[in-house]
């Protein structure tokens, strides 16, 4: 199993890092969330009413689509589409199939905040970003009245955002009420701690 007996919960105005190696499974555990992979055991719950947007990894862009048309899938209306397109400086005539990967980003990213969800899952948001664009997202995360879990190799981003930390590490999430920021420090203390408990068994067994 990529993980097994995990208990994440996501409420609202939570800022969550979800870390791990690569491999372990946190772009899995993302989709099953985003109700994108049935999960094998267990239950996924969502209140009534509330919206969860996810933004994955490598979106499938419709060559032919336009930047307005892909936005507007995902807002409540034309004119909240446009605003929010505006506000990633972007061109919501031009076509999806024409965008450098960084605008694409900000595409995939205008769609995923368009309705206001309560719940944005955000699977490498920062990807192709210039930092003026990865600066800007921080503040409308920073400010943002739903609940958001991240996963991203930018250790700056996910220190300067998040107030929550998940650890996916051998099939297993561990959690703590600390930012990115504490992570290594945090880390370093529940393996020392493995390491004792591990030594005190084997001195039992001898």
């Amino acid at each position: 199993p990529v993980f097994d007996g995990v208990d994440v919960r996501v409420g609202r105005g939570e800022r969550i890092c979800l870390v791990g190696r690569n491999g372990s499974g946190k772009s899995t555990l993302m989709k099953a969330l985003a109700h994108l992979i049935e999960l094998d055991a267990g239950e996924l719950y969502v209140h009534p009413g509330i919206d969860v947007s996810y933004l994955e990894q490598e979106p499938a862009l419709d060559p032919d689509g336009t930047v307005l048309g892909y936005v507007e899938e995902e807002a409540p209306s034309r004119h909240e589409a446009e605003a929010m397109i505006d506000r990633f400086e972007l061109d919501p005539g031009v076509r999806l199939g024409s965008l450098s990967g960084g605008e694409g980003r900000r595409v995939a990213l205008a769609r995923a905040f368009a309705g206001a969800p309560e719940i944005l899952l955000l699977d490498e948001p920062t990807n192709h970003l210039d930092l003026a664009t990865i600066e800007r997202l921080e503040r409308m995360i920073s400010g943002y009245a739903g609940g958001v879990l991240m996963v991203s190799h930018d250790r700056a981003f996910l220190a300067n955002v998040s107030d929550r930390t998940l650890w996916l590490d051998r099939g297993r999430v561990r959690a703590v009420d600390r930012g990115f920021a504490g992570f290594d420090d945090w880390s370093e203390e529940v393996l020392d701690a493995e390491e004792k408990a591990l030594a005190r068994l084997d001195q039992k067994l001898l």
